[in-house]
Parts: C-alpha cells; structure tokens; sequence
C-alpha cells in the first residue's frame, strides 16, 4: 500500500505503532533490535523499519506498508488505515492499493513464449532491421523486457484513478515471470480540497476488497493468454 502526500517521517516509529495498539509489542521490540539488513532508521527524513511481518518505509512524500507474507493482506490495510486514522490531517494527493508476484515460467521456451505473445515482433523487426543481433535458439532477436498498460476509471466511480499493470521477466526466479497492479486513487483533483489521511482511510476502508478481487481476476486472465 502506498500513500503520496506530506508526511513527517519521525512519527512513525515502531514503538508510536505499538503504543497506538496496531502492531504487537513484541513485533516493535523485534523491530528495535534488528540488525543487518533490516536497520531501524528513523529521522525527519526517513522512517524505515520491519516488524515482524510488516515492513515500512515513510518519507517526506511517500508513505509504503509491504508484506510478502501470504494471508496479511487485511493485517496490512488495517495498520495503514490506522496510522492514517491517526493522521487525519496529514495531506494525501493519491493512494495505490499494489500487488506483485513472480511466477515460474514451465521452461525456458515457455518463458519466451509468455513475452512473444504481448510483443508485436512484426513492428520491432522492422525497427531492429539491419543490425548483427545475438539471437536465441529460436532465432527470435526481440524479447519482452517490461510492458505497462494502464485504464482509466470510469466516469461515475466513486474515485477518479487509473489500474495499471506491468509484465516483465522476473529477478528473483529464473525462468519466471513479473506480474504487478496498481489500483491507484486520485484524491486530490484540480479545484478541490486536498486530499487527506482521512480521505486515505477511507479509500483503502471502501476499495480494498474490490481492488484485490480485480488484480486477482487480472492476473489469472493474464496467465491464462500463455
């Protein structure tokens, strides 16, 4: 989940959550004492810890609560939605409901077979035309190596926005597949009020639920095209 605004970092801090009861006591402690790659780091300009299971990372313009843990996707809306609470005032321009997966190709052929379907290779062969390319084993020189499409909300939603999508291949399984959306929400338009935390809260409070069903039906729909 991902909140752009003003933020002031230094509130958020791993014992302020836990005294606001929206993590466990145990997980802010955890969080105190990490050490390695997961440093608590909390300043003016930056606030960066992992609890337990939750991950954050707050700047002045940028509010971001992860997870990788399956089955805490409502544990996660529900601490946002809580500091948030918390902050009604805070100015906030847009939030984005995200998710991302990585996906094991079957084989490698299948893996190149995914980004040959959604590349136009007519168009790019012409583009490429000319040069001494290295070529795969199936003599294919083009491949997919990001793709973003984007729609628009429709007139009459209950907030204004865009779901944007991006395919790439994955860095973390090799052959694999990068699949991500974001649901992401408008709340501060032209020749309205700023938008707020509490606008923030209740956006994640009202789309959650429809915007995890529709990145779950976009990214079956997409597998399914392989």
């Amino acid at each position: 989940m991902v909140g752009a605004g003003a933020f002031n970092p230094a509130i958020i801090h791993p014992q302020w959550l836990a005294a606001k009861g929206l993590v466990p006591e145990r997980a802010a402690s955890a969080a105190m004492e990490s050490g390695g790659d997961e440093q608590l780091i909390v300043s003016n300009q930056l606030s960066a810890f992992t609890a337990d299971w939750l991950t954050v990372q707050v700047t002045q313009e940028q509010a971001v609560f992860t997870t990788v843990e399956e089955g805490r996707e409502l544990d996660l809306r529900d601490v946002a939605m809580g500091v948030f609470d918390l902050l009604p005032e805070t100015p906030v321009d847009a939030v984005g409901i995200n998710a991302a997966w990585h996906v094991r190709a079957q084989s490698e052929a299948d893996w190149h077979a995914f980004g040959d379907r959604f590349l136009p290779k007519d168009f790019w062969h012409q583009v490429f035309d000319g040069g001494d390319w290295r070529r795969r084993e199936d003599g294919e020189a083009v491949g997919l190596r990001t793709m973003t499409v984007e729609v628009g909300r429709p007139e009459g939603s209950r907030r204004d926005g865009i779901v944007k999508m991006e395919v790439a291949p994955s860095t973390r399984i090799v052959p694999g597949i990068f699949a991500s959306v974001n649901a992401h929400f408008q709340l501060t338009l032209p020749e309205k009020a700023r938008g707020s935390a509490y606008d923030a809260a209740r956006t994640l409070e009202e789309e959650w639920e429809e915007a995890r069903a529709q990145e779950l039906t976009m990214l079956s729909r997409l597998f399914e095209a392989r």
